[in-house]
């Protein structure tokens, strides 16, 4: 027999039995009787100064461990303040468990202080709703929440709690480990499945592969780059797939999106088979499915994914790092090697584009106010092994379509939702999570202005994130896309006074300096990495240099 729990004393308990070691939220009263064992146990809980930064922070924790980031928040409008964050971390697959509270379940219906219907407002952002009435069912619950975040496409699970039943409810705590109700599966591919599409792919002469998130999630970046030399074919990114593979590969041509660049575009669009990997080729990545594949072969963890949005010459379900080894396999035994005149035109195609990007006026390291191509010419030079680099949406995410990332390095952004606000929880996350890696916030200073209470989060916690805040004065892609499709002078709701957000920073206990051309950005990374704690960056940028229609 076991002992018997309250409630809220059986969450903190199954919290610890899968590992769990950091609470992100904002308590309230009916958080308090999961809030207050908290104390007892060695899982910290961090306070955010709003639901979006805590669910923001459960998602960076989430893509960056592979480990469900956990947040917490009370009923109703604490409850929708963690939508937006969530929303980003279900559209980009991250793992993640939020657990809300609720009224007492008497009261359920009657129009109680702060109530709202969680089921309603989370149904469409997340893997699974998971309500609880029973303290019975408390560890079946969590366990549950666990298996949905981590298994099959990874992504947010919100489990709800009555306030009586973490309160004055009870139950037997039966301990488990998580192996025993979480099995990760295999996933094996189909053999004909295979066959099929390795007939396709050896018929073909300019074979590009487009990788996405699904590399990272199954730690494929070998078996890519080993398909990528046999086939002599040039790799395309998504924005989730960057840094999947080592900057430094010879055949990496990099992102496309929205705003990736134009030989990205050729590369897809001049192949007469591309080969997706790990990509539910979402609007974002494939320019509202404006771009034009050829015989697709599609490799997708999830079935249901392949062919949904390009119609396939062959598709393979299964874990992407077995399914490609095993089609390595064959190339190998078939000693398979593809043409390399395909690959070898789009490097020369990548060389003049990267060429005639840094001879404009934009990549002027000298510009005053900063000009933005310099400022990632610098940043490339700056940026280390075993880091992370958080970025946020909008400009300053548009332009790292020309970074090449060392080894060992993450970057991860909101892509596929597009929630603003996402840099700075999402770096906090990080930083607890993995306190041995370097971690960069980038981000604008539209985002800043909806998340400034997370400075102080950030440094209450005495996390040496380097906030690198790149300064328009204005949300500056809606502006720019406002020039390109209105014309001059027809802004609306978009423009800011000039603000010192380093001075802002101070005052949450913050250091930092002010970069005014793209030259001072290596100094001023060194005082950061000299500080040891939070230090913000902030380069005053020149935003006349526009990404639309493309980032270059």
């Amino acid at each position: 027999m076991g002992n018997v729990y309250r409630g809220g004393e059986l969450v903190v308990k199954v919290l610890e039995e899968f590992g769990a070691r950091v609470v992100f939220g904002v308590p309230g009263g009916q958080t308090l009787f999961v809030t207050d064992p908290l104390q007892d146990t060695d899982i910290r809980f961090v306070h955010t100064r709003h639901e979006n930064g805590a669910a923001c922070a459960a998602d960076g924790w989430g893509r960056l461990t592979g480990e469900p980031g956990i947040c917490l928040a009370t009923t109703g409008p604490g409850a929708t303040n963690l939508i937006t964050g969530l929303g980003g971390a279900f559209r980009d697959s991250s793992p993640v468990i939020a657990l809300v509270f609720q009224n007492r379940l008497a009261d359920a219906g009657k129009g109680d202080a702060q109530e709202s219907d969680h089921e309603l407002l989370f149904g469409s952002i997340c893997k699974k709703y998971i309500p609880v009435r029973d303290a019975a069912t408390i560890q079946w619950a969590m366990r549950e929440a666990y298996r949905t975040a981590k298994t099959g496409r990874p992504g947010p699970v919100v489990v709800d709690f009555y306030r009586d039943v973490i309160e004055e409810q009870s139950a037997e705590y039966v301990h488990c480990v998580p192996e025993s109700y979480c099995v990760m599966p295999c996933c094996e591919a189909d053999e004909d499945a295979l066959k099929a599409a390795y007939e396709v792919i050896v018929g073909s002469k300019k074979t590009c592969l487009w990788i996405g998130n699904g590399v990272k999630i199954s730690g494929a970046e070998e078996e890519v780059k080993e398909l990528s030399r046999i086939l002599n074919a040039p790799i395309v990114t998504t924005y989730n797939g960057m840094a999947a593979v080592n900057g430094k590969f010879e055949n990496l041509i990099g992102p496309r999106s929205r705003h990736g660049s134009r030989v990205t575009k050729m590369a897809l669009e001049e192949a007469d088979c591309v080969v997706v990997i790990g990509s539910s080729l979402t609007a974002v990545s494939t320019n509202r499915w404006g771009i034009r594949a050829r015989n697709v072969v599609q490799f997708d963890l999830i079935p249901e994914n392949i062919g949904r949005h390009y119609p396939v010459a062959a598709g393979v379900s299964g874990d992407a790092c077995r399914s490609l080894g095993r089609l390595n396999e064959m190339l190998r035994r078939r000693e398979y090697r593809g043409d390399a005149s395909y690959l070898n035109y789009i490097l020369s195609e990548k060389e003049k584009w990267y060429t005639e990007l840094c001879s404009g006026s934009a990549s002027d390291i000298h510009a005053k106010p900063a000009a933005p191509v310099a400022v990632q010419i610098e940043l490339q030079k700056i940026l280390r092994e075993n880091s992370v680099l958080v970025v946020d949406a909008g400009n300053p995410g548009a332009w790292t379509h020309m970074l090449e990332f060392p080894d060992s390095f993450v970057y991860m952004k909101p892509v596929n939702y597009g929630n603003m606000g996402f840099a700075l929880g999402a770096a906090l996350g990080c930083a607890e999570a993995c306190s041995d890696k370097e971690v960069i916030a980038l981000l604008g200073d539209g985002s800043l202005g909806m998340t400034l209470g997370e400075l102080e989060t950030i440094s209450r916690e005495e996390k040496p994130v380097i906030i690198l805040l790149f300064n328009d004065s204005a949300y500056g892609n809606i502006k720019q896309e406002e020039l390109y499709k209105m014309g001059e002078g027809r802004y609306t709701g978009v423009e800011f006074p000039d603000i010192d957000y380093v001075n802002m920073a101070g005052a949450f206990g913050i250091d930092g300096t002010i970069v005014e051309k793209a030259e001072q950005l290596p100094a001023a990374f060194e005082k950061a990495r000299a500080c040891g704690k939070p230090f913000m960056i902030e380069v005053k940028l020149d935003g006349n240099y526009s990404v639309w229609p493309e980032a270059v």
